[in-house]
């Protein structure tokens, strides 16, 4: 008997999660006893290597091995985002002939940030099927609300190359605040706070009997613990150039291990105030003399290289209470995911942004694939009493068919479905004739809310046919 389950795909780390025979959500565990698996894959010359084991990667093979894909997954390769994670990664992005990014793995191979994430995923669906000792065909998968069109259908393709159906792709502010278990207890007003590996989310939800109604998302897709990993090597960059007198920006692998030793010390820095950093073979000089390098790290130090990527979570959350028409104090509580909000001066900050101490559970990062699970059980009739209301991030835009220069459509055009309208919703406007007797109107369909066509991202064009002959 086939089974679904719930996924949360994240940026750095992913986890799935099940129903056990008491109806109650269960996080799987890897082979390493681990609740999350890192969404890393190396492209080894034996063949590809998932989770945890690809971290030796990283030591041998930085350019062949992927990480942060899901910043990639339906993006084109002339995408300003794109470009600007091109100068920082490790690894070598193209552009695909459809314009889109592709993962260059050397001697004229590529491989698709969708067949990456398809690879996490069918380890997510691994696991799931020697815990449930069955098949896993179906699946709900968690998505960052911001996401667009083109960012949802590349998560759908990863999951069916996967062999996975994806039942719904729910926001993870909505998966986090229903895993959370804010559908129990009375009416209250939630502001879900989702700072992961990669991206923050933010959602105002108003949760009553059961209903789950979301009234705003927003959120910054580049924000997250990568950010944070990357400005601790940067300043730790410095620290070799001043300490040993060596330049080590230009040698991936020692980028790499700065990069696994800054991250251990951001985790244990979330709990201490001061841990040690020890590489003993950070890189080998032309001598074959290995580079050994050590030093103290503060919790303070930490703070103060990423205050500026902190200060950057305050914009999205006043967005998202002003998108719902609401104030600070009108929250009853703020729900606090991921694993970047474990970080003190995270949760400092967003106190300080609500005026009101956060909430949080005892595993964040676990929380958003067990809203996917109940999400699962809520849509087979498990659990009875909830319906999620959710809303569209983005705005939708309409205007009669054109096409510059290069053929492409341009012009001005008509929003219609303005962002975090509630879906489903209906909305008319109307559209005359140019000419006599006209039988047929084209028109091109856009995502996004600027009345400038350039500025948004063009989703295709339908007609209206067969119109009776008019003045």
């Amino acid at each position: 008997m086939s089974q679904a389950v719930g996924i949360d795909l994240g940026t750095s780390n992913s986890a799935v999660a099940v129903l056990d025979d008491d109806g109650r959500p269960r996080i799987l565990t890897t082979a390493e006893g681990s609740t999350t698996l890192p969404s890393l894959v190396w492209f080894s010359p034996q063949g590809a290597v998932v989770g945890e084991a690809a971290r030796e990667g990283l030591d041998h093979s930085p350019d062949v091995t992927i990480f942060g894909v899901k910043r990639l997954m339906g993006r084109r390769f002339d995408h300003p985002d794109v470009r600007r994670m091109a100068r920082v990664l490790p690894y070598e992005l193209v552009a695909a002939p459809n314009g889109y990014t592709l993962i260059a793995l050397g001697q004229g191979q590529t491989v698709s940030p969708e067949e990456v994430s398809a690879l996490v995923l069918l380890e997510l669906r691994r696991m799931a099927e020697a815990f449930l000792g069955g098949e896993v065909v179906e699946a709900v998968i968690t998505v960052p609300a911001w996401f667009d069109t083109a960012q949802r259908q590349a998560t759908k393709d990863a999951a069916e190359i996967a062999g996975l159906r994806v039942r719904r792709l729910l926001s993870e502010p909505t998966a986090a605040a229903f895993g959370h278990g804010a559908h129990r207890g009375e009416r209250r007003r939630f502001v879900v706070c989702d700072l992961g590996g990669g991206t923050f989310d933010v959602a105002v939800v108003d949760v009553d009997s059961g209903v789950f109604e979301v009234l705003s998302t927003t959120g910054d897709p580049f924000l997250g613990g990568d950010d944070v990993d990357r400005a601790i090597v940067e300043n730790l960059v410095r620290d070799v150039r001043v300490g040993k007198g060596l330049d080590v920006s230009a040698d991936a692998g020692a980028i790499d291990r700065l990069r696994v030793a800054a991250q251990r010390a951001k985790h244990e820095l979330s709990a201490e105030l001061s841990t040690s950093l020890h590489i003993p073979e950070l890189l080998l000089l032309p001598s074959g003399k290995a580079v050994e390098y050590s030093r103290s790290l503060r919790r303070d130090e930490v703070e103060l290289w990423s205050a500026p990527l902190f200060r950057r979570l305050e914009s999205p959350c006043r967005d998202a209470l002003m998108r719902a028409s609401r104030s600070a104090d009108q929250v009853d509580d703020v729900l606090l995911v991921g694993g970047m909000t474990r970080m003190p001066a995270v949760r400092r900050q967003l106190a300080r942004i609500f005026g009101k101490e956060p909430s949080s559970v005892a595993n964040p990062e676990e929380v958003v694939a067990v809203g996917a699970a109940l999400e699962v059980a809520r849509l087979d009739g498990q659990i009875d009493g909830v319906l999620i209301i959710d809303v569209c991030a983005r705005g939708l835009s309409i205007s009669p068919a054109t096409s510059g220069p290069s053929g492409a459509p341009t012009g001005p055009c008509d929003l219609v479905i303005g962002p975090n309208s509630v879906v489903p919703t209906r909305e008319h406007r109307v559209f005359l004739t140019k000419q006599a007797n006209q039988q047929a109107i084209e028109f091109d369909l856009w995502e996004g809310s600027s009345s400038d066509a350039a500025s948004n991202t063009h989703l295709g064009r339908f007609a209206v046919v067969e119109l009776p002959p008019a003045p």
